[in-house]
């Protein structure tokens, strides 16, 4: 009997063992899935499948507050930034250096708030991803991206002033 410690772990027995589900906490605050070798099932010349099936679905009442706190997160997010971005832009006398660069890090973050958070969440409170590979590339680099955007945008304020 031995024990998985990571999804790699998991990859690698794939093929030889079959898990008992049996959920274990006790290595510190990690993890794991106890698995023994009961019965290989196989399937196609020599290839083997495991019947595993975790899927995991909130309670409704922690669906419903989830949900409230996003929404409320990105609808903040999403409007505070864009007050920011049009405060600079409408009036003559907000446009300076200092204020070019805020509404460069308001715009990284309702980047993120709107074409990463809602995506990611939904991904979240259901266990798939249903946008296609596309997007989920694109989600990513979308995060990556404004991470890199406010960092620089940080930066190159802090060497202005």
């Amino acid at each position: 009997m031995g024990y998985i410690y990571s999804t790699a772990d998991y990859l690698n027995i794939t093929g030889m063992y079959e898990y008992d589900a049996s959920y274990y906490t006790d290595r510190g605050n990690d993890s794991y899935y106890e698995y023994t070798n009961l019965t290989s099932h196989p399937t196609m010349e020599g290839n083997y499948t495991i019947d595993y099936d975790h899927n995991f679905t909130l309670p409704l009442w922690r669906q419903i507050l989830w949900s409230i706190l996003f929404g409320g997160m990105v609808i903040v997010a999403t409007g505070g930034n864009l007050i920011v971005i049009w405060i600079v832009l409408a009036h003559k006398r907000m446009r300076t250096v200092t204020n070019y660069f805020i509404v460069n890090l308001s715009i990284a973050d309702a980047m993120v708030s709107t074409l990463n958070v809602t995506f990611n969440y939904t991904y979240m409170l259901n266990a798939h991803w249903p946008f296609g590979t596309i997007y989920c590339k694109i989600s990513q680099f979308v995060a990556i991206l404004s991470i890199c955007a406010s960092v620089f945008t940080l930066m190159a304020i802090s060497i202005d002033r």
